[in-house]
């Protein structure tokens, strides 16, 4: 009786012990790179469409005028550099693709601290208007990397939740 006594209590204590151990938080990659980005600049290679350069560089400075940051963060301007764009005709429209490459550079001393690159293509029926709607996904893509605020457009699926 004693023994089993013991035993009960020896099997709280470890599970008192063991209940207010704690985890640490996962440190999130994601927010280790996260900037007050103050301006950006796009630029692009002459064969790349001028309406292309201009809308997503108006895009992108709309999204960073638009956000606010509550805590002090390392100060970046980011260089969005569209290589490559393609038209690629199908049956019913067309496909039109992007490689873009996204440099964040230091404000105070003008170094590189983060790049990357991506893809972006888009499906559109008629002719007007895929220049603006793949600018939209390449701010958009970026305003979600950097987290920025800025108007975006909605899918089906956020839709229905709002």
């Amino acid at each position: 009786m004693f023994r089993r006594s013991v035993q009960i209590t020896l099997i709280l204590l470890a599970g008192f012990s063991l209940a207010s151990f704690r985890m640490p938080a996962k440190n999130d990659e994601r927010d280790k790179l996260l900037y007050d980005v103050r301006g950006a600049f796009v630029t692009a290679k002459p064969d790349i469409p001028a309406s292309l350069v201009t809308a997503t560089d108006l895009l992108v400075d709309r999204a960073i005028r638009s956000t606010l940051r509550p805590t002090l963060l390392p100060r970046t301007i980011i260089v969005i550099r569209i290589d490559h764009a393609s038209i690629t005709p199908l049956l019913l429209g067309s496909r039109r693709e992007a490689r873009v490459t996204v440099q964040a550079v230091s404000v105070g001393d003008g170094e590189p601290v983060a790049e990357g690159s991506f893809q972006a293509s888009i499906y559109v029926f008629g002719g007007d208007g895929g220049d603006e709607a793949l600018a939209q996904k390449i701010a958009e893509r970026i305003a979600s990397e950097f987290k920025l605020d800025g108007p975006r457009h909605g899918t089906l699926a956020s839709a229905l939740t709002e």
